[in-house]
């Protein structure tokens, strides 16, 4: 009874361990997520205020070289 209770508990602790680790990824990831909404909301108010094209980006305007 007593080597069972003891496989147990280790068992236990390795399932505590492991929901600790994967805990820990949850938060880094959140953390990464949340980063990248902050970069998509400037992104697009980049876009709003600025048009989202530079005017030398865009090819149409440019006139060929041998004009």
């Amino acid at each position: 009874m007593q080597d069972r209770l003891t496989e147990i508990e280790i068992k236990l602790a390795h399932v505590e361990q492991t929901v600790n680790e994967l805990n820990d990824v949850i938060v880094k990831q959140q953390a990464y997520i949340d980063s990248l909404e902050r970069d998509v909301e400037r992104l697009k108010e980049r876009l709003q205020t600025d048009g989202g094209v530079e005017d030398s980006a865009n090819p149409q305007d440019e006139k060929p070289p041998h004009y």
